[in-house]
């Protein structure tokens, strides 16, 4: 595909559904994949399940999860997926991965963004950018006062984009063999 296949007014990011499923599961692997940050055996532990059911597991719980979707209309070939990005917030708490351990005293309620994924042939076409954008609006929407969130040290494009929306590095751990950086922004 080229760049001009997906026009960014021809995506739309709207909730995801039940039926998005494979799909999201999907574009999870992918994504990790790309940068070598696929953890097959957390993968086999579970560390997934929460995408069989991101209503339950998001929505229900007082976030959200959001997928970027190329406008039906608009999609240049029948077998190209129509969900090229995703991303969810939750409520920091029990379910969440890392960046709980960077909320401060008063930052609450606080939530995470986390699961931010494009598919490598959609990147650098800004819809990442939309989804944090939306994401941080349904965050203020919800109540929250502060957002955390994790990356790898691999992943320099998405460190540039949480630092462009004005996320800041506050520490770096160990998970595995990753270096996860940590950001937080108080909303």
């Amino acid at each position: 595909m080229s760049e001009d296949d997906a026009p960014n007014d021809e995506i739309v990011i709207r909730r995801a559904e039940p039926a998005d499923a494979p799909r999201i599961r999907e574009l999870n692997e992918v994504a990790l994949r790309q940068v070598d940050a696929y953890a097959e055996d957390a993968v086999e532990e579970g560390m997934d399940e929460d995408l069989e059911d991101v209503e339950a597991n998001y929505v229900a719980v007082g976030g959200d999860f959001l997928v970027a979707e190329i406008d039906g209309d608009s999609q240049a070939e029948a077998d190209a997926p129509s969900i090229v990005g995703m991303g969810a917030l939750e409520p920091v708490g029990d379910a969440t991965f890392q960046a709980d351990a960077i909320v401060r005293p008063g930052d609450e309620p606080a939530g995470e963004i986390t699961r931010m994924r494009v598919d490598p042939e959609f990147q650098r076409r800004g819809i990442a950018t939309r989804l944090v954008d939306r994401l941080e609006e349904r965050a203020r929407e919800l109540g929250y006062a502060t957002l955390v969130l994790d990356t790898t040290a691999r992943q320099e494009g998405a460190q540039r984009l949480y630092e462009g929306f004005g996320f800041e590095h506050e520490d770096t751990v160990q998970w595995r063999e990753y270096e996860v950086l940590l950001y937080r922004k108080s909303l």
